[in-house]
């Protein structure tokens, strides 16, 4: 008699009683009791207390005995099985493989770093059953209300596809603010959420360590709360597992607020570095539910599964300002003029956020004509958005505002060559401060025949522009 046997008789009866597959520690137990190992030896293994493996072994033994009718535990458990085996009554090596899966271990704090190579056959992947004993969670306690939302169609679509259809992992939403991240995200949400069991919105903005948000999500997926101390690598395993065992939709907004200001795009604050173990993991193993990460520049960990070419399961998505969208957002605003709205969508890249505070400005100031207003050069930016502009170009690195400040001095998109010949710095340095600033939206490249060029976004330019003027004066 095979212990795998037994593991599949085990699985199917969890199922069948609880809507969720054995956990990789759960197969631990039986395995390791199987062997006549102490519960101390199992714990260290998948670097869990002793405590906590009694708690999980308990639970199980109470769910098979209830099966059995008779009294399991660790102590008969192997000596049950075997009876029952021999006696006919039930015959293990009969039992139809159904739904069983090899999960290694989660909870192995020093290999956390590699587990990722680790290969899994996960039938859950791809069938994407549900738990059909819990009812569907939804909590967007961190979410914004809907309001009202202009042309996205295409993203829109594209966002489905990714993750319904193509089962992404990791989809981060990037862009400058304003440009509609949080919203369109929002706007997702009906979309989709039928697909789902589990959708849970957090924002990120008042920076929670890793532990109170991982004990958030726990909660929240697999309905447990977590009571004393219990390591961040267990719990990172804990979530792995209910993503495994659940299909979520995870939301994660504001992620910026997780990296330092004055630094290259994506490096961490000193106290939340412990974020990189987390998306690397959400990203690299293969689990059955989906993350949606809205921030202002990505996690260098995102990048590097996205670097990929065949990973389609980690997607970066660039949102673009609003076309057709941007006419109905001015047509709500009241605007006059509409035969030079596109000058003013062209002027505010589409943002839906500039646009309505510049729409406010030309009510004010010029009974919402568009004409008069665009008489005026440079264009005015109002407090408002020079204080939302401000915040941004504050978490730029010294290097990237030289940058920034010599390519807002040139009328025409600067190709590297020339930029090396007007700074003092590496070209090693350069192709980093680049490579950053088109994360964080603050140039754009433009290509032709010869070279790529770069150029700053026009309300951005005329914002380095006015700084500088000032500073001058």
């Amino acid at each position: 008699m095979e212990i795998q046997n037994v593991l599949t008789w085990a699985n199917q009866i969890v199922f069948e009683k609880t809507g969720k597959h054995l956990s990789s520690l759960q197969r631990g137990i039986l395995t390791g009791v199987w062997n006549y190992q102490k519960y101390g030896d199992i714990a260290k293994n998948y670097n869990c207390s002793e405590p906590y493996t009694k708690a999980n072994a308990a639970q199980l033994w109470k769910i098979l005995s209830e099966s059995l009718g008779e009294n399991l535990k660790k102590s008969n458990f192997r000596s049950t099985m075997e009876r029952y085996n021999n006696s006919k009554v039930l015959k293990f090596g009969d039992i139809i493989h159904i739904g069983d899966r090899d999960i290694n271990n989660f909870c192995i704090s020093d290999q956390i770093s590699f587990l990722s190579n680790q290969q899994y056959s996960d039938p859950i992947s791809t069938l994407k059953p549900k738990n059909t004993k819990l009812k569907q969670q939804i909590d967007l306690r961190d979410a914004p209300s809907l309001t009202t939302f202009f042309d996205r169609t295409e993203e829109l679509v594209n966002l489905k596809q990714w993750i319904l259809q193509e089962g992404c992992r990791v989809v981060t939403i990037l862009g400058i603010t304003g440009i509609g991240k949080t919203a369109i995200t929002r706007q997702l949400i009906p979309i989709i959420q039928t697909e789902f069991d589990c959708i849970v919105w957090r924002s990120l903005r008042t920076v929670p360590p890793l532990e109170v948000l991982l004990k958030d999500l726990i909660k929240s997926i697999n309905h447990t709360e977590i009571e004393g101390y219990i390591t961040c690598d267990t719990q990172l395993g804990m979530l792995i597992e209910g993503l495994r065992d659940r299909h979520c939709l995870i939301i994660l907004d504001d992620v910026q607020y997780l990296f330092k200001s004055g630094q290259l795009a994506g490096n961490y604050q000193t106290s939340y570095q412990d974020y990189r173990t987390l998306f690397k993991l959400i990203a690299e193993f293969t689990h059955n539910s989906c993350f949606i990460l809205n921030s202002w520049e990505p996690p260098l960990e995102i990048l590097t599964a996205n670097s990929d070419n065949d990973n389609f399961a980690v997607r970066l998505f660039q949102l673009q300002g609003l076309e057709k969208g941007a006419v109905e957002l001015l047509k709500n605003q009241g605007l006059e003029d509409e035969k030079q709205w596109s000058d003013l969508i062209r002027l505010y890249q589409g943002n839906p956020l500039w646009l309505r505070l510049v729409s406010r400005t030309i009510k004010q100031l010029f009974s919402g004509k568009v004409s008069e207003y665009l008489q005026y050069q440079p264009v005015f930016l109002g407090d408002e958005l020079i204080n939302i502009i401000q915040q941004q170009f504050n978490r730029l690195s010294d290097l990237e505002k030289q940058v920034i400040t010599i390519f807002c001095s040139e009328p025409s998109p600067m190709p590297i060559s020339v930029l090396l010949s007007k700074i003092p710095v590496l070209p090693r340095e350069i192709f980093q401060v680049i490579l950053s600033l088109e994360r964080r939206g603050w140039i754009e490249k433009k290509v032709n025949l010869d070279q790529s060029s770069f150029t700053v976004q026009l309300v951005l330019k005329q914002y380095v522009t006015d700084s500088l003027s000032q500073i001058s004066g």
